[in-house]
């Protein structure tokens, strides 16, 4: 996900104009492809740079989560190479600056020293300090452009990359309060030049229409950031929102969506030392990737779709997703399925997992490309001692997924804004269990069946999860505070693989553990 912030107010300038191309939330799609097929689509990092041309007054930004999320950087992960393409690809398209998303440590530091080491862009992240001193990492930077206008950048993160990510990633790393980190820069670059600009991985806390606040935790924290720095560019990511045009009291911010289906490009116009207009757009990415970037790769992109087209298995039914409210309200196979192999691999008593916003499903004939089109994420699984107070709490925020009025069911906006959040619902195994939307929410579970009986307060359960539910995330805050009984350090993707290894031919639990009741 992805945030840029610009400031700008032009003392030396008469007439001039300024460009910024900026990108967000790449997550690793290079080519015109979404991987769920073989067809090419308008969409990936090739088309881009294929789209904007670049002069002394023109900056080109990424603002993070860009070297991991497609099976692109997913097969990458697990093969040697040197100089990740991605970085050989910025380089072509002539890329100024970049700043770190919490998804580019997920592979850990030596897959992310592949990507800065020979970047010809300057990393900038105020809220990272590189205990190494090799990757070059800066908190901010001043460019002087070809027309005499001297812009500052600074460069964050949101500091949630503690909660989420893997210790052993974070070794040769610190990440540090987001906010306080990037005073002393603001403060110290304000008056030195023209115009300042932030680029923030992270996002809004607040709904953008009505400034009503809708979240209280420090992991998307945009809107106090402009509140108290006052920055007049904000560009932001992180949320995988459309935002252009627009102007919070003075401060211009924009977002782009995620795996490189649009980008922004920004126009400034200054006359007589002031910023007489400011302009931004979301742009479609249209099908005419750079060639020379195409070739030089694809036999690299022709070894992955080699690769996601290998059969592993066979199940002895479809799962195809439907409507994620759908799913919800009635239970799914597909999800009984994602928890039976967690159960299997952590020998747990029960099992939790959620979808993507977007996911392909299964045929009966499975291979790696559907895994990797249905379990995007590089999750491993984290095993907790939980009783029913702590059930409780966990179904309480499942059950809040529902919005019910006079006997109409929709998803609550506490899910879609300011950011769709589907994977924030959970679908538990091996218990069974009622939720009534008709009652208030916090109040709406009415049973916790465990073995055919009323789980009673005293009973404890092991709980299979994976890493990014377990650590509070998504508002399950709680599960902190849980027993960790063990960990599973193999990544879904690979337990799915090798659990069609071991059953070939697998069936399907095809059981009902959810009862609504409206």
């Amino acid at each position: 996900m992805i945030y840029y912030i610009y400031k700008l107010s032009f003392k030396r300038c008469h007439n001039e104009k300024l460009k910024n191309i900026l990108t967000s939330d790449l997550h690793g799609y290079v080519y015109p492809t979404d991987y769920v097929d073989k067809s090419e689509k308008n969409i990936g990092l090739l088309n881009i740079i294929n789209q904007f041309e670049k002069d002394g007054n023109t900056l080109i930004i990424d603002a993070g989560d860009t070297i991991q999320g497609s099976p692109f950087t997913n097969y990458l992960s697990n093969t040697e190479f040197d100089i990740h393409p991605i970085t050989t690809i910025f380089n072509e398209g002539g890329y100024d600056y970049i700043t770190l998303g919490n998804h580019d440590f997920n592979y850990g530091y030596d897959y992310l020293k592949k990507y800065l080491y020979n970047l010809d862009a300057k990393c900038l992240c105020a809220n990272v300090d590189d205990k190494t001193n090799e990757l070059g990492i800066l908190p901010y930077d001043i460019k002087t452009l070809g027309n005499g206008l001297k812009v500052g950048i600074i460069g964050f993160t949101t500091d949630f990359i503690n909660i989420w990510e893997r210790a052993e990633n974070l070794t040769n790393f610190s990440i540090n309060d987001t906010l306080s980190s990037i005073k002393p820069y603001y403060n110290e670059l304000k008056d030195k030049v023209d115009v300042l600009i932030g680029v923030y991985h992270g996002g809004f806390e607040y709904d953008l229409d009505s400034h009503k606040k809708l979240s209280d935790t420090k992991e998307n924290i945009a809107y106090k950031i402009y509140n108290e720095l006052q920055f007049n560019l904000l560009l932001t990511g992180h949320q995988h929102m459309e935002i252009s045009g627009a102007d919070l009291h003075g401060t211009h911010i924009v977002q782009t969506p995620h795996n490189g289906s649009k980008f922004i490009e920004l126009n400034l116009e200054f006359e007589d030392n002031k910023i007489q207009k400011i302009t931004s757009k979301l742009n479609n990415v249209t099908l005419n990737p750079n060639k020379n970037m195409y070739d030089k790769f694809l036999p690299l992109e022709n070894k992955v779709q080699q690769w996601l087209d290998t059969p592993v298995g066979f199940l002895d039914t479809t799962l195809q997703p439907t409507f994620h409210l759908d799913m919800a309200l009635n239970g799914s196979p597909l999800a009984n399925f994602i928890n039976q192999i967690q159960l299997d691999a952590s020998n747990a008593n029960i099992a939790c997992t959620s979808f993507a916003n977007v996911i392909k499903g299964f045929e009966t004939n499975v291979t790696v490309r559907d895994i990797l089109s249905t379990y995007p994420y590089p999750n491993t699984l984290v095993v907790l001692e939980v009783n029913r107070k702590c059930l409780k709490l966990a179904l309480e925020r499942c059950a809040s997924y529902f919005d019910y009025n006079n006997g109409d069911v929709a998803i609550s906006d506490t899910f879609l804004k300011p950011k769709v959040e589907h994977y924030n619902y959970d679908y538990f195994a091996n218990i069974d269990y009622t939720i009534d939307i008709t009652k208030e929410v916090g109040n709406r579970v009415t049973s916790i069946m465990y073995n055919g009986s009323e789980l009673d307060e005293d009973t404890n359960l092991t709980l299979a999860m994976n890493n990014y539910r377990a650590s509070g995330a998504g508002g399950y805050e709680f599960y902190t505070d849980c027993k960790v009984v063990k960990e599973v350090l193999i990544e879904m993707p690979d337990l799915i693989i090798d659990y069609f290894k071991n059953n070939k031919n697998v069936i399907v639990d095809k059981s009902k553990y959810l009862t609504i009741v409206s």
